[in-house]
């Protein structure tokens, strides 16, 4: 099942859409101790952002994904 190879003119069902990301990750010394700070790239598109909180990496490769989805508009 999932992405079979039919002939005889049948719809093949497409493979999920992937992204690439690069990530880079080092931890910093501060004034409450170290803490890791990182940044991320999207490979394809060069969209690059710096982050200290997880939750900022994930916003930022959800947003990248979302940019790319069929009817999504820029709403800046």
């Amino acid at each position: 099942m999932g992405n079979e190879h039919r002939s005889g003119g049948e719809r093949r069902r497409a493979a999920p859409r992937s992204y690439l990301f690069t990530v880079r990750l080092w931890k910093e010394e501060a004034a409450n101790g170290s803490e890791y700070r990182g940044s991320v790239r999207d490979t394809l598109s060069g969209a690059y952002r710096g982050f200290r909180d997880w939750s900022d990496l994930a916003a930022f490769m959800i947003e990248r994904a979302e940019e790319d989805e069929p009817g999504h508009r820029d709403q800046r």
